[in-house]
């Protein structure tokens, strides 16, 4: 003869298959359901860019843009991608769209402050990082040991707080005594991502 406690467990154990089964399509179909426009070109992107495919990663930004042109995060993405392209006056362009778009995203602030530094505008970059550390100051922790090994930083890069407190130093001194720009220092300057 059954034993109740038999008939409650194999009760129990299938109300808990079915919930799980629900709950994991219910999972699936919410993923699906809600994925935001233009996700898959933007992850095809940032995959590129980590990879230090700068083209690759414009195009999908592109693309990404295409499909979503009020995302900050694409927009400011297509900027990063075209700073590594040398593509300088364009990136100002979609850093100032990213900015316009949401006045409080540090990191387009960030970025277009490491650009303004490529070009050797050090003054415009110092407002830019004390404007990104004033909207963020999470950001003066640099990257996080993760995206460092994402990306495969072997040495902490500086940070844009190490930026700015060196081109404060520098520029407290006089013009003669002043380096603004070290490359072997300057190029280890990460982009910012979010």
């Amino acid at each position: 003869m059954p034993n109740s406690n038999d008939n409650l467990y194999s009760i129990l154990v299938k109300i808990s298959v079915i919930l799980t089964v629900l709950f994991s399509g219910w999972l699936i179909w919410e993923h699906f359901s809600n994925r935001p426009i233009a996700t898959n070109e933007y992850s095809a992107a940032n995959k590129a860019f980590k990879d230090k495919h700068y083209e690759l990663a414009y195009k999908n930004y592109v693309k990404a843009y295409n499909l979503n042109d009020q995302d900050v995060y694409i927009i400011e993405g297509l900027a990063r991608s075209l700073m590594e392209l040398k593509r300088y006056e364009e990136a100002i362009d979609y850093f100032n769209l990213a900015i316009n778009n949401d006045s409080s995203f540090a990191p387009a602030y960030a970025n277009l402050g490491v650009l303004y530094d490529r070009i050797e505008n050090h003054k415009k970059a110092m407002e830019l990082y004390e404007e990104a550390l004033r909207l963020d100051s999470e950001i003066a922790k640099g990257m996080h040991w993760l995206d460092r090994l994402l990306y495969n930083v072997q040495e902490v890069p500086p940070t844009i707080q190490d930026r700015l407190e060196y081109l404060k130093t520098q520029y407290s001194l006089t013009e003669a005594e002043r380096i603004l720009s070290v490359p072997e220092i300057d190029r280890d300057q990460p982009n910012y991502e979010r």
